[in-house]
C-alpha cells in the first residue's frame, strides 16, 4: 500500500490501477486485516481429493495493484448460506477505488453467513412434476376435468 494514492478529502478511499499490465493477477497467502480490500467473494470449489470446500476470495490493494488471496473456510456442507459477493470499491475512469478494509468486509460476510438462505422461488420436485404431467395427459385423453389449488379445467364433450 506504499504507492497507493489517497485523497486528502477522502482519507478512507484508496485509488489504484484497475488492470495489471500482464493480465495475470498476483496471488498471495497472507492478508492483513487493515489492508484495503476491493472485493470479497465466497464460493464453493473442489479442493483436490477432499471434495467441495467454501473459499473466501479477497481482492486486496497492494502497491497500487490488486492482489488475490484465497482462504479455505472448510467443507461446503457446513455452510447453509448461498455463495456471496461483497464489493468494497468501484472502478471509475479506469482507476479503482477501495473503500473498505479486509476486516470490514469479513465482518459483513460473517453477518451474511449467519442468515438463512433466501430463495425467491422454491426448488421444483422433478419426480412429482413428471407424475403430475403423466396424470394430466391421461385425464385429457379420457376427457376428465382437472381441479387444482389455483384453477380448474373442465372438459366437456361438446
Amino acid at each position: 500500500m506504499a504507492n497507493a494514492v489517497t485523497d486528502e478529502l477522502d482519507a478512507e478511499v484508496v485509488r489504484f490501477g484497475a488492470a495489471s499490465a500482464s493480465g495475470v493477477d498476483e496471488i498471495t497467502r497472507l492478508v492483513s486485516d487493515d489492508e484495503m480490500c476491493f472485493s470479497l467473494r465466497e464460493i464453493n470449489k473442489p479442493s483436490g481429493k477432499k471434495g467441495m470446500h467454501r473459499f473466501q476470495e479477497l481482492r486486496v490493494v497492494r502497491y497500487d495493484k490488486l492482489v488475490t488471496a484465497y482462504v479455505d473456510l472448510g467443507p461446503s456442507y457446513m455452510f447453509t448460506a448461498d455463495p456471496i459477493f461483497i464489493p468494497g470499491g468501484q472502478v471509475v475512469n479506469g482507476r479503482g477505488e477501495a473503500w473498505h478494509t479486509v476486516a470490514e468486509l469479513r465482518e459483513i460476510a460473517e453477518e451474511f453467513r449467519g442468515r438463512p438462505a433466501h430463495r425467491y422461488f422454491e426448488l421444483s420436485d422433478l419426480q412429482s412434476a413428471f407424475y403430475n404431467k403423466v396424470e394430466e395427459r391421461k385425464r385429457k385423453r379420457k376427457n376428465q376435468s382437472t381441479f387444482g389449488r389455483l384453477s380448474q379445467l373442465v372438459r366437456s364433450d361438446v
